[in-house]
C-alpha cells in the first residue's frame, strides 16, 4: 500500500512540482479509499520530504506567480490560484500590476480608440476578471485612458 503511493507521488513529482496540498488531494483520489490509505499518504509525503523531493513552498509559489504574471493575470487572481494550491500568497508590485493591465487593454483595443464610460464599464469588467485590483482597474481607467 505505502509503495503504491510512494510511487503514485514519484510520477506527480516527475511530470512537475506539486504542493504538498496538491499531492494530498491527488493521493486522496486514488488511495484513500483502500485500508490503511490515509496512512499510506502520510508515510509517502513524509518519504518525498526526507528525499527533498517537495521544493520550498515559497520558491515554488514564487515561480508559480511568475507564470502567470506572463500570462497577464492580476495580483487577485494569482493569489487565489496560489491559496487553491495551499501556497503562500505573494506581494503585489503596483507598477507591474498596472503595466500587465496596459499590456491587456493595447492588446485588446486598438490605440487610438476613445473609451466612452460603456468601454470604459467594460474595460474594468475585462481587468477585474483578469483578477486585478480595484486600485490598477481604477488607475488604468481614469488616469491611462
Amino acid at each position: 500500500m505505502s509503495d503504491t503511493a510512494k510511487r503514485k507521488i514519484m510520477d506527480l513529482i516527475a511530470r512537475r512540482n506539486h504542493s504538498e496540498k496538491e499531492l494530498r488531494t491527488k493521493l486522496h483520489g486514488k488511495i484513500a479509499d483502500e485500508d490503511g490509505g490515509l496512512e499510506a499518504i502520510d508515510e509517502a509525503i513524509a518519504h518525498a520530504k526526507k528525499n527533498n523531493w517537495l521544493e520550498d513552498p515559497t520558491e515554488l509559489a514564487h515561480r508559480l506567480a511568475d507564470t502567470l504574471h506572463r500570462r497577464h493575470k492580476g495580483i487577485e487572481y494569482i493569489n487565489n490560484y496560489l491559496n487553491e494550491k495551499g501556497l503562500p500568497s505573494v506581494e503585489a508590485d503596483s507598477a507591474l500590476e498596472l503595466k500587465k493591465a496596459l499590456e491587456v487593454i493595447t492588446n485588446k483595443f486598438t490605440e487610438d480608440f476613445k473609451f466612452s464610460r460603456e468601454d470604459q464599464a467594460r474595460v474594468g469588467r475585462l481587468l477585474t476578471s483578469r483578477g486585478f485590483d480595484s486600485e490598477t482597474v481604477r488607475k488604468v481607467i481614469y488616469e491611462k485612458l
